[in-house]
């Protein structure tokens, strides 16, 4: 299903329900328009038949017909031939009172009309007289087609007219509600929140701001206590666990143990420097989600990226793996934090040797147009497609070895986006990975 805005939404039922109008009154007006035109024209026929009886009434019906002549008949029509009047003497037992559509011969011509019919007794004659009043039907039509255009026309103004308005009244009302996203899409950390009531006469976009602010109070309240409490436990797991590197230090030290007493102490060595690092990295990613660290170093991305290689490579020549290093980049210099840098990149490239057991581990920066780009690759095992969106995700290994807790690409991510850098991951099992490190323009 397509997701579209709610002021959207509302522009499409919009022009929707003026559509059906529309077309329902397209179906409609021709035959409105048609039985219209034809109740105007009789009533002008009556209108005209009131006219000529007042006429009769006023000058005698002898004034239209000669009483003595064979055909007692009268009959005129303009030049055009777009009315006619006729009276004639009817049998004094008939009695007309119609209207209806008919054909009448004029000039050898035959032409439709519409009649009026209606007999009188003129002066209690012993004759009746049938008044004849006619008006072309083209003349009808006419008349049908211009109200049909201005009412088509009417029409079309009036709803292009109500739908700008209805328009302009949706975006009016949908204000509060785009200002209530724009406080949410402009919130990168709780505590930047905007608790500031957005203005609204309507009801139910106050209570979502309130409700959003509700819940972005819980939200920061919740956020500020896992933060302590991670930071509390991070300083309180330091100490012993300090204590016991120490003493197990000097129990070597004294060197007066079994050789298989030693190795169970290298191990507990072993162990208790991955828990250290464990702390290091949750204290330090609390301190991020924090935004404790400032981003306004100038930092020489290539500088960092060759301390790490420094520091790094007796992993690389142990493993007998090929380097490639290729910083391509001129002037490579942003704004940032210098050691979240160098811990960012010593993360993503030791992850490459960790996990490539031949081959070569390449790390490249170049600039394309405007923008840095940064890119470390491996041949190593690859990471499955349905694993590549769980990679960053705090205690989630991409693979089956279990010597890490799975917290140094999430550090990771969370680095990147502190410094508003895009990651795009490209991989493919037994044939390697690929990370590409787009930073801000």
């Amino acid at each position: 299903m397509i997701k579209l805005k709610l002021k959207s939404k509302l522009a499409i039922f919009n022009a929707f329900s003026k559509a059906l109008i529309i077309t329902v009154l397209v179906l409609l007006i021709p035959w409105l328009v048609s039985n219209i035109s034809i109740h105007e024209t009789d009533q002008i026929l009556i209108q005209k038949l009131d006219q000529v009886s007042a006429l009769i009434d006023s000058l005698g019906i002898e004034t239209f017909i000669d009483i003595d002549a064979e055909f007692q008949s009268f009959g005129s029509y303009n030049i055009l031939k777009e009315e006619f009047i006729s009276i004639e003497q009817i049998a004094s037992d008939t009695l007309i009172d119609v209207i209806e559509f008919s054909q009448r011969i004029i000039e050898e011509e035959i032409v439709d009309y519409r009649v009026l019919s209606y007999s009188i007794n003129e002066n209690e004659n012993e004759n009746n007289y049938l008044i004849e009043i006619g008006k072309s039907i083209s003349t009808i039509y006419l008349f049908e087609h211009n109200l049909k255009r201005f009412t088509f026309i009417f029409l079309i103004i009036v709803i292009s007219l109500t739908f700008i308005l209805d328009l302009s009244v949706i975006q009016y009302l949908l204000i509060p509600f785009g200002k209530i996203v724009k406080k949410l899409k402009l919130t990168n950390h709780p505590s930047s929140f905007n608790y500031t009531s957005v203005k609204t006469s309507t009801s139910d976009f106050a209570y979502l701001d309130e409700t959003i602010h509700s819940l972005m109070r819980k939200i920061e309240l919740a956020f500020n206590d896992e933060r302590d409490y991670i930071s509390n436990v991070s300083h309180e797991l330091l100490t012993p666990v300090s204590i016991i590197q120490s003493k197990l230090d000097n129990i070597l030290y004294e060197n007066n143990l079994p050789e298989n007493e030693m190795i169970k102490i290298f191990e507990s060595k072993k162990t208790l420097r991955r828990l250290t690092n464990l702390v290091r990295t949750l204290l330090m990613m609390s301190r991020i989600e924090n935004e404790e660290y400032i981003l306004s170093e100038e930092v020489n991305i290539n500088n960092t990226i060759q301390n790490v290689i420094n520091e790094i490579e007796d992993k690389i020549s142990v493993k007998e793996l090929e380097l490639k290093l290729e910083l391509n980049a001129n002037d490579f210099i942003i704004n940032g934090n210098e050691n979240l840098l160098f811990t960012l990149f010593y993360n993503f490239i030791n992850n490459a040797i960790r996990y490539t057991d031949k081959g070569h581990i390449k790390v490249e920066s170049i600039k394309n147009n405007n923008q840095f780009v940064v890119k470390i690759s491996d041949t190593g095992i690859g990471i499955q497609d349905d694993k590549i969106p769980l990679i960053f995700s705090r205690y989630k290994n991409s693979n089956d070895k279990k010597d890490s807790y799975g917290l140094g690409l999430a550090l990771s991510k969370k680095i990147c986006n502190y410094h508003k850098i895009d990651i795009e991951v490209i991989s493919k099992v037994n044939q390697g990975s690929t990370f590409i490190l787009r930073f801000p323009e």
